[in-house]
Formats: C-alpha cells, structure tokens, sequence
C-alpha cells in the first residue's frame, strides 16, 4: 500500500511539474514512479514527454518506445515515437512510427479522422515514401475527395518515375483520369511519361531532390491496391441533388394516369399525350444545355395547367442560368413550401439573392439550408437548441450590421455544400461537435463553418480528447493552445480546457474557465449556450453559490421561470445543509415571489412554504410557523402535511378548539373523497398521541361506527365513556352508554346497571 501511495504522489508531481514545464522535476518525479513500478505505462508517457520538453530527444524517445513495448495497441505512444524520430532527422523511421499509429487508429471506431492525420504525418516526414501516400489515395477516393485524391495520384506518380517505375507511373495517372476526366495536370503527367520529361507536382509538395532507393519492401499488390475499385460516385451542392431530382420526378410524370392540374386553375387545353410531349422535350432541351427552348417548354407546362414542383424548380435554374433572377426567384418560392425541393430551392434562392447584392434575404435562405442539413444529423433532443441557434443567427448578422461577416460565412457555407461529397463531411463534423458538446451546449455547423481553420482546429480538440482518455494532460492541453492559435475567440476550445483541468482534479480552476465561457456567451447573446455552461460549472461544484445565482437570474430574464425555481430550491437547499438557516430562508422568500409565474401543475407556492414552515419548525418560531401553514391551508385544503402541523401547533398554543377544527376541515375532504383509510390511520395516530383527549376520542369511536365496524367502535366508545366520567360530564357519559347498549354488546346488562346507576344519581 505505502508503494502505491509513493506511485502516485510521484506522478502527481510529474503531472504539476509538466503543467508548470519545470522539465528536470518532471523527470525526477517520473523517475521515482518507475522506481515503484518499472513497467507503469503512464510513468513511462510521462518521462518521454518530460524529456522531450527538456530536449534530451534520445532519452524520450528510448522512454516512448518502452512504454510502446508495454502498450503495442496505443497509437499515441507511436505518434509521440513518430514525432521525436522526425525532431531527430529520421525521416523514414519516423513515417513508420506514422504509419503503424495510423493502423491502431482505424482499429478503434470513430477513429478514421485521427489515422488520416498520422498518413499525412508520414508524408511530410518521409515524402517518397509511398505506403503513406497509398493510404491517402484510399483514403480520398473512399470520401469522394476527388482533388485530393488526384493530387495524391500525381505524387505517386513522380515517385514512381523517380524510381524508374514508369509502367506504375501510367497505371496511377489512368486512374486518376478515370477520377477527374478533363484534368489537365493529368493529362500534362502523362504526355509528360510518354515524352520522358519529370512530372510536374503541386506547388509547394515536397518532392525529393535525387531519385530514392527502389522500394523493394513493397511489392505490386501494395502498391496500387485501388485500381481495381469502382469508380467514386460525385455528388453535387444541394441544388444539383434536387435537379436530378426533378428531371427524374417528371421522366416518371409521363407514366401517370393524369397529369398533375392545379384546382385553381381554368381547365387543361391540352390533352395529357400534349402534355407529356412538351415534359419530354423540355427535359430534352435541358439536358443537352439548350436554355430558351427548354424554358419555353416548361412555360407551356405551366401554362398548361400543370402544378408540379419538378416543373418550378427546372425553370428557376433555367432563369437562373439566363441571369433572369426575379423570375428565377418566384419559381424557386414554389418548389421551396414542398418538402423534398426545400433543401435545393433555399440554395437556388440564396444564390439569387446573393447575386441581386441582397445579402440579408440570401443569408435568411443559406441559413436555412444549413439548419435543414444540420437538423438531418442530431439527435431529438438536441433538435429544440439547434433550432433556436439558427433562429437567432441571422438576426444576429443583421442586427450587428455585419456584412462583411455575412459575406464571408455565406461564402464559407458556400463552398462547403458545394463541394462533392458534402454529405459525408456534414456527418462527419456532427460526430465532432457532438464529442465536443458531450458536457456542454450543443453546437451547431454555423458555428464551425464561421470559423477559419476549423477542420483543423476540430481536428486538434478530438486530439486533446484523446489525450485526456489515456491521462495525458499536459499533451492534451498542448494542443488546446494549438488550437487556440488558430481560433482564440472559439469557446469550445477553451471548454476542452475545462475538461482537461476537470481531469487533472483543478476543479477551481475549471469552474473559473466555465464560468468565464458562459459569461461570454451571455454577452454575445447566446443565452441558451451560457445556460448549458453554468449548467455545467454546477455539476463540478453544486456549492458555489455565487455561479447559481447567476444562473437563476439568467433563467429569469429569459423566461425559464419553472428552471430558475429549481435553482432557487436548489440553492436554498445548499445554505439549509450548511446550517445557514436565515439564508436558507431568505432564499426560499425569493423564490416565493417568482412561484406564481411558474407552471401551476407544479405546487411551486406550496412547495416553497413547505420547506419555510420547516426552518420555522426548527427555529422554534411556532407562531411564524403556523402563518405559513394557514398559507398551506388557503392554497392547498387537502394538504395533509400542513392540516397536522397547525393541528400540532394549535394544541401547543392551548387553542384545542381552532386544531380540532382543523382536522375535521381535513376529515371532512376526505370523507367526500372516500379515503376512509386515511380518516382512521390520522385519529388513530392522533388518539395514540393524545390518549386522553375527548374531542379526538369522540372522532375515532363515530369514525368506526359509521363505518360499520361494531367491536372497534365498542372498544373506543368504552374508553370514551371513563373519560367523560373522569371528567364528571355526566350527561355525555350517559349518552356513550346508551350508543354501547343500542350496539347490544355481549355483556349489555352491565352497562345498563351503569345507566341505572347514573341516572338514580348514585
């Protein structure tokens, strides 16, 4: 036990001395750890990372690959391996190291985008080495990243002829001229192979400068595994997804019994043989590119009569091309109220608005477009933020007046849906924003398009991620301060910040950093996100009163009267475990005032009285107590709870008659109510409790003779008529006997001599 204590206090210190880059500490405290346990992974990390920092390479490096040893499965310990081969000079080395990362990764699910950045690792290191490439080819192809994967082509292909491989160096540039057909970088590569001449690359790609070694560990099959695939189906921006659409919804049209009539409109002159014929030469004209007959043919579609949402869409694109945007506009205001030509025809009109100069209504439509998509990837219940996100994104550009800032994330959202497969991409980025808002508000795809860099910037927070999972902390923050560079205004990252110190047991420190972030987001209006991130901060530290409040009084700006109750109570609660009886009470006053905005259903007055009337209780304050209770009684009659207590409290204050009041105002609900059983488990707590006690005595024996239950109200009736004796009310003990003798109890002449004997005076 003492060994693992010394373990651990070893590595806390590594940890702090890391945080703080006293790198010889670190490595003293790291060494202590592995004194304890020689073969402790994280010792091991820790050391590696400490060295490097300290700039003894070698040593880190002999500290990383034992720990891979130990953990072969890790791909972190193989990327640090990676990264100090590369710091070394050590190209190739460090490019396997890359790339044996990069295969742990893909053995972990949800983990491409992590192997991704480890093959492009390698290629920077070791730029003629081809496994790395290879794998980004398959990479692209399978993402539909078509430039990408051309590019990727292009460079094996100088690799290639570098080599003296030239029948390689075709076969890759046929194949990525089956990607890009009209490529002319390559078509220039391989009139270049035919002619002899060197390949020419892209600008700014390493290449090396002499020919390299041939590869003779890679053989064929490794080397161009793809060439056999299909080829990768490329899709368009929304709006040529919905085009297909359509000039497939009315090929299919002409099948139908009946053409598609508006009601409005005046019936069809032309017959449906007409109709079809004008679809098809419309669709004809439009695919071959012939812009006015294909506009022709769809104006007589419509004029026709015809009401299909194919129809508006085609000739707004066609009105579109013409630079005829006001008509192009009312077409595209038709097709968008139908469901499946919503997604394109609000990208058709942003565009042409866009093109009109009228950013605001262009904004308005791209907007929408990127919430239809955005909305198409969460879950439900982050569906009711993100449409609140997106309500107030467009006002807030228009609001602000910033334009600029309009146009450059219309351009941003642009180009991001207009590329092939942006579907994949949108998934992708969903997977990322919600790892990020895991313990936080949700994000949405505004937020990251509006960003410069995000990819990467996204990229670099999944990393810090993964760090913290395998308690690399300092690495973790390493590269928050990465991302921030890039993006120091983008609270996400500084959220992950707040997790990483969570991680590491800073936990003031982490809620300062989350209370900072929400503060932020309330200044820049986001109220639901500084919700979120207070909402957090408390889960960290239920105590800290000072966040609380600034909750409750958020809430209650906004409206969220039943949240900010909660945090009242909440808050009350945390000063009423504390002892702190006056502001626990004073909590719970204010509350009170704010209860009757809340929802009714939910008894907040009564709840709220309920927990004062208890501190009162407590308080000895049994006056103040019974003015919350009677509170109680006015709100709610059948509250039992507080009909017992001012019953209680009454008897303490000598008025028997006021509490025998209350109770019976309570007997008398439940009665109508018929809950009998509730009736006799009160009295007989009450009567056990006051044993002697008439009024009570009384209540119970008449409760059971109503009830019918003869021996229980003989039993109680007894006991009634001593008391009434003892007490020389002779009239009502005379009375009780007469109630038992008309119950004709077994030994009846008994009490019938008592009767006598009262009445003669004896």
């Amino acid at each position: 036990m003492a060994g693992n204590q010394v373990l651990e206090e070893a590595m806390r210190a590594g940890a702090n001395a890391a945080w703080d880059k006293n790198w010889e500490q670190a490595i003293a405290a790291y060494r202590r750890a592995l004194a304890e346990s020689p073969r402790h992974v994280g010792a091991l990390t820790g050391l590696g990372v400490a060295y490097s920092g300290a700039g003894q390479l070698e040593a880190a490096l002999d500290a990383y690959q034992r720990a891979s040893d130990l953990s072969p499965d890790d791909p972190v310990l193989l990327e640090h391996i990676g990264k100090t081969q590369a710091q070394l000079g050590r190209g190739k080395a460090a490019a396997e190291a890359y790339l044996a990362s990069a295969e742990r990764y893909l053995s972990q699910q949800q983990a491409t985008h992590l192997a991704l950045e480890r093959w492009q690792d390698a290629a920077r290191v070791w730029p003629d080495g081809v496994p790395a490439h290879v794998q980004l080819l398959q990479y692209y192809q399978r993402h539909g990243q078509i430039r990408q994967a051309v590019e990727e082509c292009l460079t094996l292909a100088h690799i290639y002829q570098a080599q003296g491989w030239n029948d390689y160096a075709v076969q890759i540039c046929q194949h990525a001229l089956k990607l890009a057909p009209h490529s002319p970088e390559v078509l220039a590569a391989l009139d270049n192979l035919r002619f002899g001449e060197r390949i020419a690359v892209e600008p700014g790609a390493e290449m090396p400068e002499e020919k390299p070694e041939p590869l003779a560990i890679i053989e064929e099959p490794a080397v161009l595994p793809m060439l056999e695939t299909e080829a990768v189906e490329e899709r368009g921006s929304p709006v040529e997804t919905t085009c297909r659409k359509a000039l497939t919804d009315l090929a299919e049209s002409v099948f139908e019994d009946e053409p598609a009539i508006s009601p409005s409109a005046v019936a069809p002159r032309l017959s449906k043989a007409e109709i079809d014929a004008l679809i098809s030469r419309a669709i004809d004209f439009q695919t071959r590119g012939e812009v006015e007959e294909a506009i022709t043919a769809y104006e007589k579609v419509i004029e026709a009569g015809v009401e299909q949402p194919a129809v508006h869409f085609n000739l707004g694109l066609l009105y579109q091309k013409q630079v005829r945007f006001d008509a192009a506009i009312s077409q595209f205001e038709i097709a968008v109220h139908h469901p499946e030509y919503a997604l394109g025809s609000h990208f058709a009109l942003g565009e042409c608005y866009r093109a009109r100069g009228h950013i605001d209504e262009a904004l308005e439509h791209f907007i929408e477009v990127l919430k239809m998509v955005d909305l198409a990837t969460v879950r439900r219940e982050q569906a009711d933020d993100l449409i609140q996100l997106y309500e107030s994104l467009a006002n807030g550009y228009i609001a602000k007046g910033e334009r600029e800032q309009a146009l450059e994330f219309t351009n941003s959202l642009v180009g991001f849906l207009g590329e092939k497969g942006w579907e994949d991409k949108v998934i992708q980025a969903r997977q990322r924003l919600d790892t990020l808002s895991e313990e936080g508000p949700t994000l949405s795809l505004a937020e990251m398009l509006a960003l410069p860099g995000s990819e990467r910037i996204l990229e670099s927070v999944a990393l810090s991620q993964e760090y913290v999972k395998r308690n690399m902390f300092y690495t973790a923050l390493e590269e928050c301060y990465y991302a921030l560079e890039y993006a120091p205004t983008y609270l996400p990252i500084h959220q992950q910040m707040g997790q990483v110190l969570m991680a590491m047991k800073k936990t003031n420190e982490a809620v300062a950093k989350f209370v900072v972030i929400a503060d932020t987001y309330r200044t820049r209006g986001n109220i639901r996100q500084a919700i979120a991130v207070y909402q957090r901060a408390l889960k960290v530290a239920p105590m800290d009163i000072a966040v609380r409040a600034k909750l409750i009084d958020l809430l209650i700006s906004h409206g969220e009267i039943d949240r900010a109750l909660e945090h009242y109570l909440s808050l009350a609660d945390s000063y009423y475990h504390a002892a702190q009886m006056d502001q626990a009470r004073d909590t719970y006053q204010e509350a009170l005032r704010l209860a009757p905005r809340g929802d009714p259903g939910r008894n907040w007055e009564v709840r709220i009285l309920h927990k004062i009337g208890d501190i009162d209780m407590q308080r000895v304050d049994w006056k103040g107590a019974i003015d919350i209770y009677e509170q109680i009684r006015d709100l709610a009659p059948d509250d039992e709870r507080a009909c017992l207590t001012l019953m209680e409290l009454y008897y303490r204050f000598n008025r028997p008659e006021v509490a025998i009041a209350k109770l019976d105002g309570l007997l008398k609900i439940y009665r109508e109510s018929d809950r009998t059983d509730r009736i006799f488990t009160i009295l007989e707590d009450a009567v056990r409790e006051r044993a002697k006690d008439i009024p009570l005595c009384t209540r119970l024996a008449q409760a059971h003779l109503d009830a019918g239950h003869i021996e229980q109200a003989l039993e109680h009736l007894d006991k009634l008529g001593d008391l009434l004796l003892e007490a020389g009310r002779a009239e009502d003990a005379k009375a009780t006997i007469r109630a038992i003798i008309a119950l004709r109890p077994p030994n009846i002449a008994a009490y019938q001599q008592l009767l006598d004997q009262l009445e003669s005076g004896q």
